[in-house]
């Protein structure tokens, strides 16, 4: 525990109480494995470089990304 914990503590009880009871709630909470699906890849019909940006590509500067199947 930290020093300023025990100073909330000494100086507010009720709500340091309060505290540890929503920090237990949130460490409870089930955790997501998945937070969806994959993000999509593209690539570069021109270069081949392969990056999440669907639009422009970062090594010709240009606008040849499509979708990698």
């Amino acid at each position: 525990m930290s020093i300023i914990e025990s100073l909330k503590k000494a100086l507010d009880p009720e709500q340091a109480r309060r505290e540890d009871e929503e920090r237990l709630v949130v460490r409870n909470l089930p955790q997501r494995e998945n937070e969806g699906p994959p993000a999509a890849t593209y690539v570069c019909r021109v270069c081949g470089h392969q990056g999440k940006e669907k639009v422009f590509c970062p090594k010709c500067l240009a606008e040849t990304m499509r979708k990698q199947d």
